[in-house]
């Protein structure tokens, strides 16, 4: 056991190991790819935020996005910060603020995905039974469900930190085993049921869409959009944590793995905010209105009479 998923020595030794061969080329490639995703993430994400949170009455669904949205500005922001702390000269000097960067990245990863679970899930319930969610749903449950994840993704962030950071108190037995228990987390239980929540959720309005003759809502695809970019996308950076200390893999493979697996999960945390404005202007040419205007129609439940018919502010009250 030489290393572990979360202890401090991890892939950025392998930057100087590297330095001035082919390998490392592509890596500083692959990092520029990767900040400049991050700084359009960053500036997509707050965009969110900003017109969830300040600009449109909440509604339970809201409060989903609203929070997904904060989980990727902070990994994307970790991620950039990361990034920049890795150029020489600053690496040698700020090794306990890249450290803590690097620990409020994987807060902001399991928090994203925790976060994206649910919505699916959620998601899933209202077309099984639609009676139950639309007459005894909770009123409060979109909030109360958003602050547990929170708050059970910090204290095993921080339980996780206090064993694996060099800093704190390193013990690489009880690391690993917090490096199972993650891994675990993410591979055996979120990652399928979301899949699951999210096929179920396919099947289901795909077929009532045929049966009915009617189109699947934005919200539907924006839910499924999401689900699967993040498998694409995000979900390489969780196989690598899982998989680089169990295999014996070479160490340029896993280096320029560790790279690749950075800009593929920048994609992941900023495609959202393009999916929304994607979906909410869809079958138009422009967009159509403001920019609250497009997000709302994305984030709208009820199927639309017609392509042009605009939707008005929080129309859906239960629209989780």
């Amino acid at each position: 056991m030489n290393q572990t998923l979360n202890s401090s020595r991890t892939a950025e030794p392998a930057l100087s190991h590297f330095r001035g061969g082919a390998a490392h080329t592509v890596y500083l490639v692959v990092s520029s790819l990767a900040m400049f995703t991050c700084l359009c993430g960053m500036a997509g994400n707050g965009m969110v935020i900003w017109l969830l949170g300040f600009r449109m009455r909440r509604t339970p669904f809201y409060i989903y996005i609203l929070n997904l949205a904060a989980a990727d500005l902070l990994f994307l922001f970790c991620m950039a910060s990361m990034l920049s702390l890795e150029t020489q000269p600053l690496a040698n000097a700020v090794n306990k603020v890249h450290e803590l960067m690097k620990r409020l990245k994987y807060f902001g990863y399991t928090a994203g995905l925790s976060l994206l679970t649910a919505i699916s899930t959620q998601r899933c319930l209202s077309v099984l039974f639609p009676i139950w969610f639309k007459c005894h749903r909770p009123q409060h449950l979109s909030a109360w469900v958003c602050t547990l994840l929170w708050v059970l993704c910090l204290l095993m962030n921080v339980v996780t930190s206090s064993f694996c950071s060099k800093f704190l108190l390193f013990n690489e037995k009880w690391c690993f085993r917090m490096d199972v228990a993650q891994a675990s987390l993410i591979m055996g239980v979120l990652t399928p049921l979301m899949t699951l929540s999210s096929l179920t959720l396919f099947v289901r309005v795909r077929r009532s869409s045929q049966q009915w003759r009617r189109q699947p809502t934005r919200l539907f695809v924006v839910t499924l959009t999401s689900v699967l970019v993040f498998l694409v996308c995000s979900l390489p950076l969780g196989i690598y944590w899982f998989l680089l200390f169990w295999l014996q893999l070479p160490p340029k493979m896993m280096f320029l793995g560790f790279g690749l697996s950075r800009l593929s999960s920048s994609v992941s945390s900023s495609a959202n905010p393009v999916i929304y404005f994607l979906v909410g202007s869809r079958r138009s040419h422009r967009l159509q209105g403001s920019l609250g205007a497009v997000l709302q129609r994305a984030l709208r439940e009820e199927p639309e009479l017609g392509s042009e018919q605009m939707p008005t502010m929080a129309t859906n009250e239960m629209g989780a």
